[in-house]
């Protein structure tokens, strides 16, 4: 079943409130739902973020792009060691469940590598 656009004035109002309460300084704001999943994307400052939430307001992921300062100084360091020839085009943060990862696009010349962390550092993949 495909995502369907939707109004905001459709949705619950316990999401509503539970968005605005911890994005009030959103744009762009689009709505989706899913099955029994509600899916919004927006910015905030210029970055792309997508949470989703349960119909009864819970959120339960976030997709979040980051500003290279915003990323863990242990990530860092981890790519700096392990890609020193590279330079970090994109990152990303996801949460779900509880458990954060990072996703970042790597690029040294015209070669790109994804590499997934873990919030402690620990490389969980690596797609070339």
């Amino acid at each position: 079943m495909d995502a369907q656009d939707i109004n905001s004035s459709e949705l619950p109002t316990v999401i509503q409130s539970h968005f605005k309460q911890a994005y009030n300084n959103a744009t762009d704001i689009e709505w989706e739902k899913e099955m029994d999943h509600y899916q919004v994307e927006f910015e905030i400052d210029r970055m792309d973020y997508e949470v989703w939430y349960t119909s009864d307001g819970k959120q339960v992921k976030l997709e979040k792009e980051l500003h290279l300062n915003e990323l863990p100084t242990a990530i860092k360091s981890a790519i700096k060691k392990k890609y020193s020839d590279y330079s970090i085009d994109d990152c990303e943060l996801r949460e779900e469940n509880g458990n954060v990862i990072y996703l970042l696009e790597l690029e040294k010349w015209f070669d790109e590598i994804e590499v997934i962390y873990d919030a402690n550092a620990k490389l969980l993949k690596e797609i070339k």
